[in-house]
């Protein structure tokens, strides 16, 4: 059997990484977008009106994901109490959120996968 160069699995290392954190500054813009356009919408919808996701970029990243597993699964938004307001939002913002969580996870797993493949072969 053949043995993997190790420049290539470092390459390939650096890719992941770099991919994972392009990805995750995408990822921002998108927060940025979402926090200036919908999530005031969603705060008054979800939160009636309690405006604390929207006060800085911060704390829109984590309302972004929050709401977005509000959208995504019924269990939390039941635990959240959110379960029937959750039918008022509108289906596009909806999907706007979920593909922000799935983004932010897609990068994540790529610069985890990095991180473990530089673990497991030592480099």
């Amino acid at each position: 059997m053949q043995s993997i160069d190790p420049s290539f699995i470092s390459l390939v290392s650096t890719y992941l990484f770099f991919g994972g954190c392009l990805g995750i500054f995408i990822w921002i813009g998108i927060v940025i977008y979402l926090k200036s356009k919908w999530l005031i919408l969603l705060e008054d919808i979800l939160d009636d009106g309690v405006r604390f996701y929207s006060l800085n970029i911060f704390f829109s990243g984590n309302g972004v994901l929050q709401y977005a597993t509000i959208f995504l699964w019924s269990f939390h938004a039941k635990r959240y109490g959110m379960l029937e307001k959750r039918k008022k939002v509108p289906i596009h913002i909806q999907k706007w959120f979920i593909f922000s969580f799935c983004w932010f996870f897609s990068s994540g797993s790529l610069m985890m996968a990095s991180m473990v493949i530089h673990k497991i072969y030592n480099l």
